[in-house]
């Protein structure tokens, strides 16, 4: 055989290979890819500030005017000079020089706290009331009407709504805002488990737990999606689980009794304790947007917020803050002095999509698969 031949008969098996390759697709279904039947979504919080119907200038709301700081009441108090002189500082407005920051009860505002004068503002029907009504766990308030005509619970907009540092363009909500996204302390990672359909799905399993990792910005306010984002599991008091649903592409949460989260606010680390806390987000492709919305515990709200900016920067009275929020607070009644110990509250968050490269996540959505579409037991639900 010469080497015409041989080299003819090498490539027979290639010639009839070629052809099985072309027939192949007429004779059998090509391959065809979904996703599984349960997945996760993650994502990580990228801003977080209070929320409140405010308009410009504040000519709806406040009509009254904002509010006035520490040198600017002390200064209006018979005998301020003098007391500024032995103690050396504006917030020394106490009877013996106390600070308003840790001992705001002591103090009295010669200028009136400005009150909030609309019933508009954002936020959740945290209460299950149209009127709010006192309840077992609640005091009566005043709720407020939302721009989609829901009865909402807000209390913390009579607090902090006349105030310039918590407006859009405040000192305050701009400095929180930067810690948010610098600190470690303030990330907040949210995964959906046993999601069978983005768009709507009856029945969810939510973590709202401590990250672990950076932000990365893109621009001013604009962040780099689906990145990995670690649960801190060396902190268990801070991952939190409950159930929700996913209606028309928007995720509600049922509440979370007690939720804990750690916080660095103003340069100090700190805790926030919401009760009956819950999650409104509208879900997008690469990320969220909606309400975060609890009952502030107000003793470790005060602990951390007392310790904030000085009033000046404000401008706002320390002290007259403290009595707003005492005044208004609206959950979860001492059942020996029945007054509210929580005020509801409303932030804003904004979310990216993120990679939780962790077991938890395959955990829960494995259970809830298994369950047939059921809530999962609770001895498999991480609180």
């Amino acid at each position: 055989m010469d080497g015409a031949q041989r080299l003819k008969r090498r490539r027979r098996p290639l010639r009839w290979l070629w052809v099985g390759a072309v027939a192949a697709p007429l004779t059998f279904a090509a391959p065809t890819f979904s996703r599984p039947p349960s997945h996760a979504i993650g994502l990580v919080i990228t801003s977080w500030h209070y929320d409140f119907y405010q308009t410009p200038g504040g000519k709806e709301e406040c009509p009254d005017g904002f509010d006035h700081d520490d040198k600017q009441q002390l200064r209006a108090t018979k005998d301020g000079d003098e007391q500024f002189k032995k103690y050396g500082a504006y917030e020394g407005r106490g009877p013996d020089g106390e600070s308003s920051h840790y001992f705001p009860w002591l103090i009295k505002d010669v200028f009136p706290f400005p009150e909030l004068r609309t019933e508009k503002s954002v936020g959740l029907n945290l209460d299950g009331t149209n009127d709010g009504r006192a309840t077992d766990k609640t005091c009566a308030h005043d709720k407020f009407t939302s721009p989609e005509g829901e009865r909402v619970d807000n209390q913390m907009a009579r607090v902090l709504s006349c105030t310039p540092a918590w407006r859009p363009d405040g000192f305050s909500r701009e400095f929180i805002g930067q810690e948010f996204e610098h600190s470690p302390l303030n990330r907040l990672v949210v995964e959906i488990a046993g999601v069978d359909d983005d768009r709507n799905d009856p029945d969810v399993v939510v973590t709202i737990a401590k990250g672990r990792d950076k932000l990365l910005a893109s621009s001013p306010g604009k962040f780099v999606p689906y990145l990995f984002q670690r649960i801190d599991e060396r902190y268990p008091r801070f991952i939190n689980t409950t159930h929700g649903k996913i209606v028309d592409g928007v995720l509600t949460t049922d509440p979370i009794p007690v939720m804990d989260r750690s916080v660095l606010w103003v340069t100090h680390p700190g805790e926030q304790r919401l009760r009956d806390a819950r999650l409104r987000l509208k879900l997008t492709d690469d990320g969220a947007e909606g309400y975060f919305a609890g009952y502030e515990d107000l003793k470790i709200w005060w602990s951390m917020y007392g310790k904030g900016v000085p009033g000046q920067l404000g401008p706002f009275s320390y002290a007259g803050q403290y009595g707003a929020a005492m005044r208004y607070a609206d959950g979860f009644k001492d059942p020996a002095t029945g007054q509210c110990r929580a005020i509801s509250t409303t932030y804003k968050v904004t979310a990216v999509r993120a990679l939780i490269p962790n077991g938890s996540t395959q955990d829960r959505s494995r259970q809830v698969a298994q369950s047939g579409g059921s809530r999962p037991s609770d001895a498999g639900v991480r609180r």
